[in-house]
């Protein structure tokens, strides 16, 4: 009992001292488990019981802890798996603050609908999380946000890690790197996993801020300092502490501290020097602790992860297709691999990236194998062209078809009857002029495919004039055809129609062909 409140007494786990945890009646549980869930920005289980096992103690504590997490109703609708993968996990290791620290754009809208983005910055070794609003994403944001926020605060990191975008590879970020003797590094092209941390860290603000109220949502921009700062209060499960206890070294009071009393505060520090003693030893403790736990943790999750490694082997000299991830918007028509095929020239097993180069243009790109698919299977490109000429001329075969045997026998039978046979199946509506040139459209030959044209000379007199002058008519649509048709040229000196034995309107030959070359015709 201390000033009439009852207290157990346990012994912190890392500096053996002894703490005071608020014995909490079960009228008040509901409002504990609110304050450390609810208004602490809806986290996970373990991050939830790790605040209230800080701080209270009741009898059956972390069975109302998980129930309670569980249960909640904003976390249940908000949250969403993990993605899967196909490479096998490497993981990055660091052995002190700042030294790696990644960064990140998220882009969220407002309650007016705007896009706002928000600079995200971690650090790899102690899980410390920032996030700082910026008017937009351009090189000169970043480098205030870094320079002010950042490296004026904590100081300066001994590398910087972020993808390729355009902010992050600028000149003004590279300079200013250069003065502050910070090293650059980027991942490969379209692979976020390259930089997990960060990427981890966006989603779980994502989440955070999407558990909030409806009304608390639409002003998340307010909210967003006091969001990070409960993440970085929570334990971490990959080092097993806080973020902000492996910065600073000590434990942060939060709102539900001042409303049911500290009992954090360490009566036996009670000047610098003994101060400083016990950080430092608190601190190497703390940080082997947390190393110890982050290798077991990664491998757990390194070998969870590669049980579902798929894909087959990628060797140097193998050809590939490189993922489609360029064409922006829904994509649901776009092709999963670029048409182009390239080859593997360098591998590199401890990340499985590849460099791979185009044959024909030379060009070197270094991409992920999640986004490689080996295609030796597929034909040489050689063979490749040449079946793709094959195919493009198959469907003008259809229509060359029109009258095949006039084409083959064209050396035995005289040029008149190839040209009557030839015209007289086109398809075509009696009594209309106009319906017969549609019909002459929509079966002719496409430009690139040459008829052999009968010798000058050879044919009947009586079907040659003549071109008729005429202007160049405007296309219409007829109402029941897609086809574009051409109003008939008239002329004083146009010779009287004249009609096959069926009854065939025929069309001089030299109008047809002046038709064709004068209107593209596309083959359906």
């Amino acid at each position: 009992m201390r000033d009439g409140v009852l207290y157990r007494v346990t012994k912190d786990p890392v500096n053996k001292r002894k703490t005071y945890l608020f014995v909490v009646p079960r009228s008040l549980c509901h409002k504990v488990l609110k304050g450390v869930h609810d208004e602490a920005g809806h986290q996970g289980q373990q991050r939830t019981l790790y605040l209230t096992r800080q701080r209270f103690h009741w009898l059956g504590l972390s069975r109302d802890v998980m129930d309670y997490v569980k249960h909640c109703r904003r976390c249940v609708v908000s949250k969403t798996p993990e993605p899967e993968a196909r490479a096998p996990l490497e993981n990055i290791r660091t052995s002190e603050p700042l030294e790696l620290v990644s960064i990140d754009f998220w882009t969220a809208e407002d309650s007016a609908n705007r896009s706002l983005d928000v600079l995200v910055a971690t650090d790899h070794f102690t899980k410390m999380a920032h996030a700082f609003l910026c008017p937009n994403q351009s090189a000169k944001a970043v480098a205030h946000q870094l320079w002010n926020n950042y490296f004026s605060v904590y100081g300066f990191p001994k590398r910087l890690h972020s993808d390729q975008g355009a902010n992050f590879e600028s000149t003004l970020i590279a300079e200013l790197l250069h003065v502050a003797g910070v090293h650059k590094s980027h991942t490969t092209p379209y692979h976020p996993m390259g930089n997990g941390s960060c990427e981890r860290m966006n989603r779980t603000l994502g989440n955070m801020i999407r558990a909030l109220p409806p009304r608390a949502k639409h002003r998340w921009p307010q909210t967003l300092k006091s969001l990070t700062f409960a993440y970085n209060c929570t334990v971490h499960e990959t080092t097993g502490y806080a973020p902000f206890l492996l910065m600073f070294g000590r434990v942060p009071r939060l709102p539900v501290d001042v409303m049911f009393g500290s009992v954090l505060n360490d009566p036996e520090v009670v000047d610098y020097d003994r101060y400083v003693e016990s950080l430092r030893q608190n601190m190497r403790e703390a940080m082997a602790v947390a190393q110890s736990t982050a290798t077991k943790q990664l491998q757990r999750h390194t070998g969870l992860y590669n049980k579902k490694v798929r894909g087959a082997p990628v060797e140097v000299d193998d050809r590939v297709l490189l993922a489609n991830k360029g064409e922006r918007g829904k994509r649901k028509l776009a092709d999963r691999w670029e048409n182009t095929i390239y080859v593997v020239v360098e591998k590199n097993d401890d990340s499985h990236t590849f460099k791979i180069q185009n044959p024909t243009s030379g060009q070197i790109k270094v991409v992920h194998r999640n986004l490689i698919m080996p295609v030796n299977f597929l034909p040489l490109p050689e063979t490749e062209s040449n079946d793709q000429e094959e195919d493009v001329l198959s469907p003008v075969s259809s229509s060359v078809d029109l009258s095949r045997s006039a084409v083959t026998d064209a050396s035995s039978e005289s040029a008149e009857f190839r040209t009557r046979t030839w015209v007289s199946k086109l398809p075509s509506n009696t009594g209309s002029v106009t319906n017969v040139e549609d019909g002459v459209l929509e079966d002719a030959v496409p430009e690139n495919v040459q008829l052999n044209e009968p010798e000058s000379g050879s044919m009947d007199p009586s079907l040659t004039q003549a071109p008729v002058p005429c202007p160049d008519p405007e296309t219409t649509m007829t109402p029941d055809s897609d086809m574009p048709t051409i109003p008939a040229a008239t002329s004083a000196n146009a010779v009287t129609d004249r009609r096959s034995r069926a009854g065939r309107l025929l069309r001089p030959v030299t109008r047809l062909l002046e038709m064709m070359h004068q209107k593209p015709v596309s083959v359906l």
